[in-house]
């Protein structure tokens, strides 16, 4: 009823895990190119000073880099007079790229380049842990790389406040370190859960307190984290032993971290009051959650309620 089948899906884990070492304002490393495809070649050290530049990394096979090489141009014609090139990376061979740059035409009006066996993707992909294409690097009129991110969330203002000197650099860094760590501990959530899950499906199952404990302080608080965890332990059909005290305590706290106006939580909290033989309060819990629902999701919950009433 609430896509909360897998943890991972909940989380919305990034793809991505950003190295500690490679921070916003670091020097940009010069693009190790065998041939340029389309437009003028591009070097970053001729431009410092003047120039800025996004350097996106992209293949022929990758469809979000299709949709993304029109957004790339029109970024390209809107910020060219304010001094903004955009170059284009494929790891691919020539015989693979110039086909399809020739057919995209004026759609990829912009620079494409060929990576040199890796090398840029090494010194840009790499020292980011970026593992996911499209990406792109903003190289600021310092030389330095002050944004990366997907190509269509968040370039085109980060390039607005650049050109303009009015990009915060020290505030970029800050939230792109934030990142960092909550992707870690997404990444550490996740692994945690899937040990909960393997020990959760044996018979008299062993260890779930601690497990569980691990799993609600890696949670911080966070009401999503919270209810993932507490709908997975409900109802997967793959666990044997299953804490119900536990889902309880994490139900609730859930509720508590959203201050009790999510109707899907609440649903979470109702279910496993229902399950815990706690049915007049799985009733007062679900009917709050039918209250704050959008219209879409009160049919279910109602029916869910009618359940809980013996109707």
């Amino acid at each position: 009823m609430k896509n909360r089948s897998f943890l991972a899906i909940a989380l919305g884990l990034a793809a991505t895990l950003i190295a500690h070492g490679a921070q916003l304002g670091d020097p940009a490393k010069p693009l190790n190119l065998v041939k340029t495809v389309k437009g003028t070649p591009v070097d970053l050290a001729a431009g410092k000073g003047k120039q800025v530049y996004v350097v996106e990394f992209w293949a022929t096979w990758c469809g979000p880099c299709r949709t993304s090489i029109p957004h790339l141009t029109e970024l390209q014609k809107r910020f060219k007079d304010q001094g903004v090139t955009v170059v284009g990376i494929s790891d691919e061979t020539e015989d693979e790229v110039r086909p399809f740059v020739e057919k995209m035409g004026a759609k990829m009006d912009y620079p494409v380049a060929l990576d040199d066996n890796r090398k840029t993707s090494q010194n840009y992909m790499t020292a980011y842990q970026q593992k996911g294409i499209p990406t792109a690097f903003v190289v600021d009129q310092q030389g330095r790389i002050a944004w990366v991110g997907h190509p269509m969330a968040g370039l085109d203002k980060a390039l607005e406040q650049i050109v303009a000197g009015k990009y915060d650099l020290a505030a970029a860094q800050k939230e792109f370190a934030g990142r960092a760590a909550r992707e870690v501990r997404m990444q550490e959530l996740n692994k945690a859960f899937g040990k909960y899950m393997e020990v959760a499906a044996k018979p008299d199952a062993k260890g779930l307190a601690a497990l569980g404990k691990s799993l609600v302080t890696l949670a911080e608080k966070d009401p999503q984290i919270l209810n993932a965890i507490a709908w997975n332990v409900l109802t997967s059909p793959d666990i044997k032993t299953r804490d119900m005290a536990f889902v309880l305590q994490v139900a609730e706290a859930a509720v508590e971290a959203s201050g009790g106006k999510e109707a899907s939580i609440l649903d979470t909290y109702a279910r496993a009051l229902f399950d815990n033989g706690k049915k007049s309060e799985a009733v007062l819990q679900q009917k709050k959650a039918i209250e704050v629902a959008p219209e879409a999701m009160k049919s279910k919950l109602e029916q869910a309620l009618r359940k809980y009433e013996g109707k």
